[in-house]
């Protein structure tokens, strides 16, 4: 079963997604809370994995996040916001 902590970060991962999938409709004024972000959340990306493989070695995923639920829990919803936000923009464009 997945903790919380999980279930957040799966998520983070759907929505930046989403918004990734929209970036070039971020507006020049969202643009550095999306950087800002897009920072944070990095470590949670698949990629992450492979800046410290070494070959012939068995890898497992270290995750570089020390923040607690809660703040998982307010990235996730800064993320949401800012999806909305892009998402109105993309309509008006």
């Amino acid at each position: 079963m997945p903790t919380d902590a999980q279930l957040l970060i799966g998520k983070v991962l759907q929505i930046k997604d989403k918004i990734s999938a929209k970036r070039h409709c971020i507006p020049n004024e969202l643009q550095t809370e999306w950087n800002a972000l897009d920072k944070k959340t990095a470590c949670f990306e698949s990629t992450a994995i492979f800046k410290s493989a070494v070959k012939g070695q068995h890898t497992s995923k270290q995750l570089a996040y020390s923040g607690s639920v809660k703040e998982l829990s307010g990235l996730v919803s800064r993320l949401n916001a800012l999806n909305e936000e892009v998402t109105i923009a993309q309509v008006k464009h």
